[in-house]
């Protein structure tokens, strides 16, 4: 994968990136790719539209708040304030860069997480980066994501697992969402 580190977008931005891991962690990397027979444009399109990640099951939320700061971006842009939240559940970061067609023809997304971002508590997971890579062509997308963490070291191979079961659900998402898209898109065409 590209190396994006040290992205950074505006003045004061505290991203996780920036501060040195606290003792008693050590770094978790989740990387999961995932080709689903959806053309290239329908799976960036669903994974550059806020609505693909606000539908949560409650009590879980996930907001977006554009650079004006209002609630609800209508897209994706660097400088796009993000908060996942919810019961064992605080994820505040910001989008740091979004690229479409980068040199090596792939697409690319980096979400950096807020120092003070947690899972379960903030003594067992601190999630610093959300990053998703698109490649493939008109009938197909291979769609690459990796999570980083800041873990306690007893915790890393039951959070590997259950990154495992929340990111199949993810894929199985794209793939049912991008074929619904790719219909409409279809259907849209006919008509035209």
């Amino acid at each position: 994968m590209n190396d994006t580190s040290g992205a950074s977008v505006g003045s004061g931005c505290a991203m996780r990136g920036r501060y040195a891991r606290e003792s008693g962690f050590e770094p978790h990397v989740y990387e999961r790719t995932k080709t689903i027979e959806v053309p290239r444009a329908v799976a960036w399109q669903w994974l550059s539209t806020p609505e693909t990640f606000t539908r949560q099951v409650w009590p879980y939320r996930v907001e977006f708040v554009d650079s004006s700061g209002v609630a609800g971006a209508s897209g994706f842009a660097p400088g796009v304030l993000n908060m996942h939240h919810g019961p064992l559940l605080h994820c505040p970061g910001v989008l740091t860069s979004v690229t479409q067609d980068l040199d090596d023809g792939r697409s690319y997304r980096d979400l950096q997480y807020f120092y003070g971002a947690f899972i379960v508590s903030p003594r067992l997971i601190r999630p610093t980066r959300l990053e998703f890579w698109l490649d493939g062509d008109e009938s197909r997308s291979m769609i690459t994501l990796r999570v980083s963490c800041d873990v306690t070291p007893w915790l890393s191979g039951v959070w590997t697992k259950l990154q495992s079961v929340f990111w199949n659900s993810f894929y199985a998402w794209a793939k049912r969402d991008g074929r619904r898209l790719a219909k409409r898109g279809a259907s849209n065409d006919a008509e035209r």
